[in-house]
Order: C-alpha cells, then sequence, then structure tokens
C-alpha cells in the first residue's frame, strides 16, 4: 500500500502526527462534550476551525512525503 514510502521519509513526515493528534483530540471532545445548547453557528464554527486544519494538515504532510520520497529517488 504505502510501497513508495521508506522509513526515513516517515521519520520526516511525523513530525506533524503531534499536531494531528491534538486537532484529532479537540475534534472528539467537541463532538462528546457539550456544555451548551445547540447551535448551529457556534457548533459549525467549532467544527471548521478543528476539521479544516486537520484535513489540510493531513494532505499537505502526505505531499510532502510524496515530493520527499521523489527527490530522493533522483538523486
Amino acid at each position: 500500500m504505502l510501497e513508495w514510502l521508506s522509513r526515513e521519509t516517515a521519520i520526516d513526515a511525523s513530525i506533524n502526527l503531534a499536531p494531528v493528534a491534538i486537532l484529532a483530540y479537540f475534534v472528539i471532545l467537541f463532538e462528546l462534550v457539550s456544555p451548551w445548547e445547540f447551535e448551529l453557528l457556534p457548533v459549525v464554527m467549532t467544527h471548521a476551525l478543528t476539521i479544516f486544519p486537520l484535513i489540510l494538515l493531513a494532505f499537505v504532510t502526505y505531499l510532502a512525503a510524496r515530493l520527499i520520497e521523489r527527490d530522493a529517488s533522483r538523486s
């Protein structure tokens, strides 16, 4: 599945695991523990401010790993 990913590239890309874990924690926390009543705007804003950066960071990490591996195979 990830045969293009070398060990060194995986270690380089793993630096983004801490922010991904923190964002995922907040997504789960905001979904499970809701001390306020349900109002659409705060719920949408809360999830937009946590899920969008989570998806963006995961995509950028994947893209960076692909580019690092591509450049390493050229040398």
